[in-house]
């Protein structure tokens, strides 16, 4: 708890002035200290032992950053493990947090010392101009939109996205500046306007107005005037439902030759009556927990996992199978079987799918659909009569 006693009020102008000067001092040291810190558990995926499915997830769920300090913090420590002066500007209160974050994209080791030196003491909007002209980007249309209510809506122009757990800042060579994570698509802007009703926005292609005025047209029987929420809002109805259906199994009646649940099979397709119990005792989440009892819960890129390894079983069953994130899956695979044989198998199906003229993408969870066999069988269990919580050799 913070001391707010009389011992602060009793100092002299002068005096408080700089005493808060030295602990803005002292805090510059210890973020500078933080960013290593943050670049060394990233580094480490220690992420994942936390029950969290990325660095970005950690940040907020587990030290209560919000996501904009979230998304600096790591976009700095990342590049700081590449260019230490980075850290160096940090350490000395030379570039502020945020200063650092828009400068990151575009140093390189040539014009690192330059541009820090001329970011020094300076505020973000400075900043903006200096990355401005560093990295000079087409003029925009004066565009000038009424939204729809009682109030104005602002949406910043540095929207920030979360960092994937697989980014990392590289510098391709002394001429070229780190890129920022590779995000193929920005997420969709979803803005509150009220408790119930949002703003959304994307962007685009004119593929998808073709498509959706087509759509617009066929359900002119049932929504006559075309409102885009409902039209999209059944559209994403029956894309889940579709999905559900082929990830999970829900709703998709049983083949007519099933393996049945228990029996060793040399087939990794898993029963749909065992993919449905699986997802609804899971909930539809990673069932992931860390050492205090706490769960994962995310429901992005889902697989399922078999406890105790399908490459050393050979048997589907509901009470061996559960639901895991795709990175806690890799986690767990690491644990099972060391994070060098996964390295080496990942390299290997990598090497595989190259030499496959027109391979298609492995599925998530399963093996690569190749036409090539499986990897090496799995090294012999380490630390026999040791719990291990692991899945099979993900696909790579």
């Amino acid at each position: 708890m913070v001391n707010r006693g009389a011992g602060v009020g009793s100092l002299s102008g002068v005096a408080l002035l700089a005493a808060t000067r030295d602990l803005v001092r002292k805090a510059q040291v210890l973020e500078a200290e933080l960013l290593v810190h943050l670049g060394e558990v990233d580094e480490r995926k220690l992420y994942l032992d936390c029950s969290c499915s990325s660095m970005f997830e950690f940040c907020v769920k587990e030290l209560g950053f919000s996501e904009a300090v979230a998304y600096d913090r790591i976009m700095v420590a990342r590049a700081g493990r590449r260019l230490p002066a980075i850290l160096d500007a940090a350490t000395a209160g030379r570039v502020h947090l945020t200063g650092l974050r828009l400068l990151v994209p575009h140093l390189t080791e040539k014009n690192q010392a330059k541009v820090l030196a001329e970011a020094a003491g300076k505020s973000k909007r400075e900043i903006e101009e200096i990355v401005a002209r560093l990295a000079p980007r087409e003029p925009v249309p004066a565009v000038i939109r009424r939204v729809p209510g009682r109030g104005v809506v602002h949406v910043s122009a540095y929207t920030r996205m979360a960092p994937s757990s697989e980014s990392r800042l590289e510098k391709t060579s002394d001429d070229q500046p780190m890129e920022q994570p590779r995000i193929e698509q920005p997420r969709p802007s979803f803005v509150p306007l009220s408790m119930e009703l949002f703003k959304v926005q994307f962007t685009a292609t004119r593929g998808f107005r073709d498509r959706f005025r087509e759509a617009q047209g066929l359900l002119r029987h049932r929504v006559p005037d075309g409102d885009m929420e409902t039209i999209i809002g059944q559209a994403l109805d029956l894309l889940i439902e579709q999905v559900k259906k082929e990830r999970f199994g829900v709703g998709r009646k049983a083949r007519n030759v099933e393996t049945k649940a228990g029996e060793p099979t040399a087939s990794r397709h898993i029963p749909d009556a065992i993919k449905r119990a699986v997802y609804e005792r899971d909930e539809g989440s990673c069932t992931f927990t860390d050492d205090r009892g706490r769960r994962c819960g995310s429901t992005d890129g889902l697989v399922f996992d078999h406890v105790d390894g399908f490459a050393r079983t050979h048997v589907h069953s509901v009470e061996n199978i559960r639901l895991l994130c795709r990175a806690h899956n890799l986690y767990a695979a690491e644990r099972m079987y060391g994070r060098g044989f996964m390295e080496e198998a990942r390299a290997r199906g990598k090497g595989r799918r190259a030499q496959v003229d027109g391979g298609s993408t492995p599925v998530a969870g399963g093996p690569a659909r190749t036409g090539t066999s499986p990897g090496p069988a799995p090294p012999p269990e380490a630390g026999a009569g040791q719990p291990l919580s692991a899945p099979d050799i993900p696909a790579t």
